[in-house]
Protein backbone atom coordinates (compact mmCIF):
# COMPACT_ATOMS: atom_id res chain seq x y z
CA UNK A 1 0.00 0.00 0.00
CA UNK A 2 1.43 3.37 -0.98
CA UNK A 3 1.20 6.56 1.06
CA UNK A 4 0.03 9.69 -0.74
CA UNK A 5 2.76 12.24 -1.15
CA UNK A 6 2.24 15.12 1.29
CA UNK A 7 3.61 17.66 -1.16
CA UNK A 8 1.37 16.82 -4.13
CA UNK A 9 0.28 20.10 -5.66
CA UNK A 10 1.69 22.21 -2.82
CA UNK A 11 3.51 25.43 -3.70
CA UNK A 12 6.96 25.53 -2.12
CA UNK A 13 9.19 28.61 -2.25
CA UNK A 14 12.92 27.93 -2.34
CA UNK A 15 15.46 30.71 -1.75
CA UNK A 16 18.95 29.47 -2.56
CA UNK A 17 21.92 31.31 -4.08
CA UNK A 18 23.85 28.25 -5.21
CA UNK A 19 22.61 27.09 -8.61
CA UNK A 20 23.81 23.53 -7.98
CA UNK A 21 21.91 23.24 -4.68
CA UNK A 22 18.88 25.12 -6.05
CA UNK A 23 18.48 22.87 -9.08
CA UNK A 24 18.83 19.78 -6.90
CA UNK A 25 16.12 21.16 -4.59
CA UNK A 26 13.79 21.73 -7.53
CA UNK A 27 14.31 18.16 -8.74
CA UNK A 28 13.79 16.70 -5.25
CA UNK A 29 10.63 18.67 -4.49
CA UNK A 30 9.08 18.14 -7.92
CA UNK A 31 9.80 14.40 -7.61
CA UNK A 32 7.65 14.54 -4.46
CA UNK A 33 4.80 16.26 -6.28
CA UNK A 34 5.41 19.86 -5.22
CA UNK A 35 5.13 22.94 -7.39
CA UNK A 36 8.25 25.06 -6.89
CA UNK A 37 9.07 28.76 -7.06
CA UNK A 38 12.85 29.16 -7.06
CA UNK A 39 14.67 32.44 -6.46
CA UNK A 40 18.26 33.24 -5.63
CA UNK A 41 17.54 36.32 -3.48
CA UNK A 42 14.87 36.70 -0.80
CA UNK A 43 12.38 39.50 -1.43
CA UNK A 44 9.57 40.69 0.81
CA UNK A 45 6.93 40.28 -1.92
CA UNK A 46 7.55 36.51 -2.00
CA UNK A 47 5.56 36.19 1.23
CA UNK A 48 2.48 37.14 -0.81
CA UNK A 49 2.68 34.29 -3.34
CA UNK A 50 -0.85 32.91 -3.77
CA UNK A 51 -1.32 29.46 -2.20
CA UNK A 52 2.21 29.40 -0.76
CA UNK A 53 2.29 26.31 1.46
CA UNK A 54 5.86 26.43 2.78
CA UNK A 55 9.36 27.73 2.10
CA UNK A 56 12.96 26.61 2.27
CA UNK A 57 15.15 29.61 3.02
CA UNK A 58 18.82 30.36 3.44
CA UNK A 59 19.97 31.83 6.72
CA UNK A 60 20.33 35.26 5.11
CA UNK A 61 16.58 35.54 4.43
CA UNK A 62 15.69 37.06 7.80
CA UNK A 63 13.20 39.69 6.61
CA UNK A 64 11.31 37.10 4.60
CA UNK A 65 11.39 34.72 7.59
CA UNK A 66 9.72 37.39 9.73
CA UNK A 67 6.99 37.96 7.15
CA UNK A 68 6.29 34.27 6.67
CA UNK A 69 6.16 33.71 10.40
CA UNK A 70 3.72 36.61 10.80
CA UNK A 71 1.49 35.10 8.09
CA UNK A 72 1.64 31.64 9.63
CA UNK A 73 3.40 30.12 6.63
CA UNK A 74 5.80 27.39 7.79
CA UNK A 75 9.38 27.35 6.64
CA UNK A 76 12.63 25.45 6.89
CA UNK A 77 15.91 27.29 7.32
CA UNK A 78 18.64 25.48 5.42
CA UNK A 79 21.66 27.16 6.89
CA UNK A 80 25.14 26.94 8.29
CA UNK A 81 24.57 29.95 10.52
CA UNK A 82 24.13 29.40 14.23
CA UNK A 83 22.55 32.42 15.88
CA UNK A 84 20.22 34.15 13.43
CA UNK A 85 17.74 31.33 13.04
CA UNK A 86 17.18 30.94 16.78
CA UNK A 87 14.88 33.94 16.77
CA UNK A 88 12.31 32.00 14.72
CA UNK A 89 10.76 29.64 17.23
CA UNK A 90 8.41 27.99 14.74
CA UNK A 91 11.05 27.43 12.06
CA UNK A 92 12.57 24.04 11.42
CA UNK A 93 16.34 24.32 11.06
CA UNK A 94 18.29 21.93 8.85
CA UNK A 95 22.00 22.54 9.04
CA UNK A 96 24.09 22.54 5.90
CA UNK A 97 25.35 20.30 4.41
CA UNK A 98 22.42 18.00 5.18
CA UNK A 99 21.22 15.73 2.37
CA UNK A 100 18.38 17.10 0.26
CA UNK A 101 16.20 14.22 1.38
CA UNK A 102 16.44 15.60 4.94
CA UNK A 103 15.21 19.00 3.74
CA UNK A 104 12.32 17.49 1.79
CA UNK A 105 11.40 15.35 4.82
CA UNK A 106 11.49 18.45 7.06
CA UNK A 107 9.05 20.24 4.74
CA UNK A 108 6.78 17.18 4.60
CA UNK A 109 6.59 17.25 8.40
CA UNK A 110 5.48 20.89 8.55
CA UNK A 111 1.85 21.76 9.13
CA UNK A 112 1.08 22.90 5.60
CA UNK A 113 -1.75 25.44 5.41
CA UNK A 114 -3.00 25.07 1.84
CA UNK A 115 -4.56 21.99 0.29
CA UNK A 116 -3.55 21.32 -3.29
CA UNK A 117 -6.09 22.12 -5.96
CA UNK A 118 -7.75 19.09 -7.52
Amino acid sequence: MTNPRRLDGRLILIVERSWVIASAFVDAFEANGARVVLVSVARRDLADLPQLAAAVLEGESLDLCRLLEAKGIPFVLYTSYGQSERQFTRATVVEKPAPLTDVVAAVEQLRLPFKPQV
